[in-house]
């Protein structure tokens, strides 16, 4: 399993935050690496689904997001399932009349040991960069609106 985290501050309200961030269909707006993701109708409830296309590497995952749990204005956990398995875990905590936003993303390759190599020689980079932009496009996006 890999793990990777990171955080930003958006200068904005949690309302303004969760208008963007809890928009299934406006995934790929900001988050790197999503080609396209089609909500289901109570996502981001509990129960709630995402199907994403997932490009890293050069390579297309079909992704399935459940959220998992919900909290507004706290926190959204998302299991991950199909060509990468894990979880997502977005945590918003007030800070300095802003939304600290952190991501922590737990996953595993298919592939066993190939899948691994893969992982440390390419994806996790690919991955922790798509995630350091996904957050920089969520500040843009969110504070220019």
């Amino acid at each position: 399993m890999t793990t990777l985290e990171r955080s930003i501050v958006i200068n904005a309200t949690q309302e303004q935050v969760d208008a963007v961030a809890l928009n299934g269909s406006r995934l790929p707006e900001w988050y790197a690496g999503i080609q396209e993701a089609k909500p289901d109708s109570i996502y981001p409830e509990v129960g709630g689904v995402v199907e994403t296309i997932y490009k890293a590497a050069g390579i297309n995952f079909n992704i399935k997001m459940t959220s998992t749990e919900f909290s507004k204005g706290e926190n959204i956990s998302l299991q991950l399932e199909g060509m990468i398995t894990g979880t997502n875990q977005w945590v918003y905590t007030p800070e300095n009349g802003g939304v600290r936003v952190t991501c922590t993303m737990v996953y595993e390759m298919p592939g066993g040991g190939l899948g691994q190599i893969a992982n440390k020689l390419v994806v996790e980079k690919m991955n922790t960069e798509n995630l350091e932009k996904s957050l920089a496009n969520l500040k843009a996006l969110i504070e220019g609106s």
